[in-house]
C-alpha cells in the first residue's frame, strides 16, 4: 500500500488498484474510495491526484482540472442518466441508445483523451466516418459530457464550440426523393391493410402522429370518441409507450404525453376495431393474443410481409415514415402552422413561447384537426 499526504493507493491484483481519499462536504471531510480496472500503477497515482486537486479544498477555493472523457462520464455523467432514468425524465431505449453510443462510438476514440486537448480538425474527421445517425447520437454524447464538465466548473474546452459540417444520409441508387406517402397512398394502404393484425397502429401513426412504439402501447381502454360538429373523432390519450425490449416505457419526452386525435372516418374504423379486441378479450389495439401488445420487431415484419405477398401494391418505405407522412400532409395539405404540428407531434419546444406558455388541450387538437380536414 503507497501513502501519500491526499490519500491511499492499495493493490488488489494485477493491474486493478484501489484508491481512497477525503472531500471536503461543506461541512467535514468525509472519506472516499474507488477501484479502478484496468489501471497501471502510475494511472491510480494520477488519478488520486486529480481527485485530490478536485476534493481537498473548499468549494470555493477549489481548483478543478480537466478531467478525461472517461473521468467525465464516470463521476458526473452516468450517473446523471441514471438518475434521469429513474425519474422517468428519460426513456429507457435513449438510456441503452447513449450508453451503447458511449461505448462503441466515443469512448475507443476519447476515453483517456483530457477534454481540454480536443482539436477542431481532429474532431471533424472523426464524425466524418460515421453515418448521420451515428454521428448525430455521438455528437450528442459529447455535447453532454462537455456541458456537465462546465456545469462542474471545468474552463478551457473550447473545440465544442466550433460549427461542425454532420455527414449526410447517402440516397439509395434510382431513389425518387420521395420519402413520405402522399395523402392518397396513405388512404389506400388503409384500406388494404383492413382487417388485419397492425391495422390499428398504422391508422394512429398515419393519421394520428404516433410513434410505433407509441402506437402499440394502446390499450382499448385508452380510446375515448368525441362528438365535434356532428363528426366523431377518436382520442387516443398516450401517456406511455411499448418498448423494442417488450416492456411499457415513459415516453420520449415529457411533451411526448399529448393526445392523439383520429378524424373520421379512420375513427370510426378505429371504435370497430376496438369493438372487436373487445369482443376478443383482448387488451390492446395490436394485441398478440395474449392480453400483450404486439412486440415492435413483429409490427415493422407484418408491415413488411405486406408489400411482399402484393397485399399493399404501393412503393415500399419503412414503417416509421407514416409519421412523417402525416406531418407533411398536416403542414402542406391541411396548412395546420409547424408549431401547432410539432405540439401535435410530442416534440419538445424550443422557443419560449411553446416551452411555458403554449398548452393546447384535448378540445384544441380536436378543433384544430376539425378545421383542418373539414374546413369548419
Amino acid at each position: 500500500m503507497t501513502r501519500s499526504s491526499w490519500g491511499t493507493k492499495t493493490k488488489i491484483t494485477k493491474n486493478k488498484w484501489r484508491i481512497r481519499w477525503c472531500e471536503w462536504d461543506g461541512l467535514n471531510r468525509v472519506r472516499r474510495s474507488k477501484t479502478l480496472y484496468p489501471c497501471t500503477s502510475r494511472e491510480a497515482d494520477d488519478e488520486l491526484r486529480r481527485l485530490w486537486q478536485l476534493h481537498h479544498l473548499p468549494p470555493n477555493e477549489r481548483v478543478v482540472p480537466c478531467p478525461t472523457f472517461k473521468q467525465c462520464w464516470d463521476e458526473w455523467y452516468f450517473p446523471q442518466l441514471e438518475k434521469q432514468l429513474e425519474t422517468g425524465d428519460m426513456s429507457h431505449s435513449t438510456f441503452i441508445n447513449y450508453r451503447s453510443a458511449w461505448r462503441s462510438k466515443v469512448s475507443p476514440k476519447w476515453a483517456n483523451r483530457a477534454m481540454n486537448k480536443v482539436r477542431v480538425e481532429e474532431y471533424q474527421r472523426w464524425l466524418d466516418k460515421f453515418t448521420a445517425a451515428q454521428a448525430h447520437v455521438s455528437h450528442i454524447i459529447v455535447l453532454n459530457l462537455v456541458n456537465c464538465a462546465r456545469l462542474h466548473d471545468v474552463d478551457g474546452i473550447s473545440f465544442i464550440d466550433a460549427k461542425y459540417k454532420m455527414p449526410r444520409e447517402k440516397k439509395n441508387a434510382g431513389d425518387s426523393g420521395l420519402e413520405v406517402y402522399t395523402v392518397a397512398e396513405i388512404d389506400s394502404i388503409l384500406e388494404s391493410l383492413r382487417d388485419s393484425r397492425i391495422e390499428g397502429v398504422v391508422i394512429l401513426m398515419a393519421k394520428g402522429s404516433c410513434r410505433v412504439g407509441e402506437a402499440a402501447a394502446a390499450a382499448v381502454k385508452d380510446i375515448t370518441f368525441d362528438d365535434h360538429n356532428g363528426r366523431t373523432y377518436a382520442v387516443y390519450n398516450l401517456y406511455h409507450q411499448y418498448s423494442q425490449n417488450n416492456s411499457f416505457e415513459p415516453l420520449k419526452t415529457a411533451e411526448s404525453r399529448r393526445p392523439i386525435i383520429i378524424p373520421p372516418p379512420w375513427s370510426l374504423r378505429l371504435a370497430e376495431i376496438a369493438k372487436q379486441r373487445i369482443e376478443d378479450q383482448e387488451l390492446y389495439i395490436c394485441d398478440k393474443g395474449t392480453g400483450m401488445p404486439m412486440d415492435r420487431k413483429r409490427i415493422t415484419g407484418e408491415w413488411l410481409s405486406y408489400y411482399r405477398n402484393g397485399t399493399i401494391d404501393l412503393r415500399y418505405l419503412t414503417m416509421t415514415k407514416l409519421r412523417n407522412s402525416w406531418a407533411t400532409a398536416m403542414l402542406w395539405k391541411y396548412g395546420i402552422p409547424a408549431q401547432m404540428v410539432d405540439k401535435m407531434m410530442g416534440h419538445a419546444a424550443k422557443n419560449i413561447l411553446g416551452k411555458h406558455y403554449d398548452r393546447p388541450d384535448k378540445e384544441l387538437f380536436i378543433e384544430t384537426v376539425d378545421s383542418a380536414y373539414f374546413g369548419n
